[in-house]
């Protein structure tokens, strides 16, 4: 059998032993801090790597064309926006659904879902860049591009056309990525997402530097990266390594409906891109005329280096929104918790680092991309107030984060609505008609007002969520550290007693979670895995009940087991007969098995 486990002695073994041997509470940190790590650092890493690759393109451009080229570029944001508002959309909500799909042991729907999103997302691709690219000058003008300055507008022009041919490559890695990350391959998707920005940072110097191809190189560097992207989370795939599959054929089935609750769930994370894309045109506009192509100049380098400060942010919301999801759907209320506070707790640690980074070298940092006379002393002005705002957006995006994985999505939408649209369209008027250097101003003073909100309304009526389902029937336990498993099994049937339950499904539910167990604790000791831990968890509703097991073991399944004649290995044929359903994976290096009773 092929072992995943840790070496024993090792100094991690050491610490997960004094973790698993603290009680209930050491027991819960063990499974989340554990999952949370192996989440976060791949996706930290791979949105890090996203927010290089963007920089990359406003570096390389300013130093080879100038502040004509930040401008085209300030110009094309927009474009990216749109396809980001559609893209995430559908494939974060789409990843949601499918992360609570998979913890109900609905593997079947959880593909058909994710068919039906990548379909819908290649036509909304193609339909609208042969839009785009019929009406090209309208589209220009739409975007700000004034052909009074001749030569942004050139360089814009065939900067835009560039974005819109290469849209389809560039925004189809959303869906393979955020559902490759969702089917417990983090590091997997990771990988795919660095090497994409290595091989864009690499040929956007070859591209726009060694061959002259101007702002458009930058475009077609990302595209070839994009594509890199999608053949390794592809071949994931295809591969059959994990559950997700392409679903072909007369299997499946186009369902309007779970595009549509899809979309709603992810589109509160989603229309920051669309009131981004409606604040950049405006900030464009308004800076245009009040400070000329420096001040859209100087708010390209501010919107790039923002980007690492996002990648912080979006890597904590790809950490708590499967583990949210997954714990939600087992009715985990403490793991829930603990999950939300861990957010909170390394979200500010990063935020601070990159907040202390952008301020101490934003001079430095400005001359890099090129922003020298008016742009070198209005640029490290500008990355300096935009910092003010870095820990406040952090504090509410995870509240976005939350309330969107729980199903509040117009609690989320409320709060993205005010911080993006409402506080920062009024406030960057507002504060640029006294004076340009106060429009920069707007952001992080939104971003407080909107904190504001949060912590006096939101944080009172919709945490509501973890408490109602604490007060649902859920029976939690762990097998291990000396917990013999025949108490839990008598604990179960006390429980059950509790909730006036048959003596049949009393019976059914101890037996199934003893016979489970046994199979993985027997497994464990052939193996000679000594710190094993089994988390139990049985939900009760109204369609019966529902078993859900974790263990820290090796990679096993106990209903893959032959049954013949061993009575040892009766009792999982018995199971096998009494379960209505069930589904086991490997997941974030954790064995997790889901069993529905009738």
């Amino acid at each position: 059998m092929k072992k995943w486990g840790i070496p024993v002695g090792s100094a991690v073994n050491r610490v997960i032993k004094k973790l698993i041997s603290s009680g209930y509470a050491g027991q819960e940190r063990f499974f989340v801090d554990k999952s949370f790590v192996r989440f976060l650092v791949p996706s930290l890493l791979s949105n890090l790597s996203l927010a290089f690759g963007g920089v990359a393109d406003c570096l390389v451009v300013g130093n080879k064309i100038g502040l004509n080229g930040l401008s085209a570029i300030s110009l094309g944001i927009p474009v990216y926006l749109f396809y980001n508002i559609i893209s995430y959309s559908f494939s974060i909500g789409g990843a949601v659904h499918y992360e609570s799909l998979m913890a109900k042991g609905k593997h079947e729907e959880a593909n058909e879902l994710f068919g039906n999103i990548l379909r819908f997302l290649i036509i909304c691709y193609l339909v609208t860049v042969a839009a785009g690219l019929l009406f090209l000058p309208q589209f220009l003008r739409a975007l700000g591009a004034d052909p009074e300055y001749e030569a942004v507008y050139s360089i814009a022009t065939r900067y835009v056309r560039a974005q819109l041919i290469c849209v389809p490559v560039m925004f189809c890695q959303g869906p393979l990525y955020y559902f490759v990350y969702g089917d417990g391959a983090p590091k997997r998707a990771a990988a795919a997402l660095m090497i994409s920005n290595f091989i864009d940072i690499i040929l956007n110097y070859v591209f726009v530097i060694r061959l002259n191809m101007g702002a458009e190189g930058s475009v077609w560097s990302t595209a070839i990266g994009a594509a890199f992207c999608l053949l390794i989370c592809g071949s994931y795939v295809t591969g059959k390594r994990g559950t997700l599959r392409f679903v072909t054929g007369k299997k499946f089935k186009f369902d309007f409906h779970i595009l549509i609750s899809s979309g709603r769930t992810g589109f509160s994370s989603s229309v920051q891109y669309l009131y981004q894309f409606i604040t950049v045109l405006c900030a464009n506009m308004l800076l245009i005329n009040i400070c000329g192509p420096v001040g859209v100049a100087v708010f390209d380098v501010v919107y790039n280096l923002s980007l690492f400060f996002a990648a912080v942010a979006d890597s904590i919301g790809m950490t708590l929104q499967p583990m949210v999801s997954t714990y939600m759907a087992a009715r985990d209320s403490e793991a829930v918790k603990r999950t939300v506070n861990l957010s909170k707790r390394y979200g500010s640690i990063l935020a601070i680092l990159v907040m202390l980074g952008l301020c101490i070298f934003a001079t430095p940092l400005c001359t890099v991309f090129g922003l020298t006379g008016e742009g070198g002393t209005l640029g490290p002005y500008a990355v300096r107030v935009y910092c003010i705002g870095i820990l406040p957006s952090l504090w509410n995006q995870i509240a976005v984060y939350y309330l969107q994985t729980t199903k509040h999505e117009r609690n989320a939408l409320i709060v993205q609505t005010l911080r993006l649209f409402v506080f920062y369209a009024v406030l960057m008027f507002a504060f640029a008609a006294f004076a340009a250097k106060y429009f920069w101003f707007a952001l992080p003073v939104s971003e407080l007002l909107t904190l504001i909100y949060v912590l006096l309304v939101m944080r009172k009526g919709e945490t509501s969520e973890i408490s109602k389902n604490s007060n649902q029937r859920v029976f939690s336990a762990y097998v291990g550290n000396g917990a013999i498993l025949s108490d839990i099994v008598e604990k179960i049937q006390s429980t059950c007693d509790e909730w006036n339950c048959t003596v049949q499904q009393s019976y059914y539910c101890s037996l199934v979670t003893e016979e489970i167990c046994a199979a993985i604790l027997s497994d464990a000791k052939e193996n000679n895995r000594e710190d094993i831990l089994i988390k139990i968890t049985l939900v009760a509703d109204d369609d019966g009940f529902t078993l859900h097991l974790m263990d820290n073991s090796y990679e096993f399944n106990p209903f893959d087991v032959v049954c013949d004649d061993d009575p040892a290995e009766l009792g999982i044929a018995i199971v096998k007969k009494k379960a209505k359903e069930f589904f086991y994976r490997r997941y974030q290096g954790f064995n997790t098995l889901v069993v529905i009773l009738a």
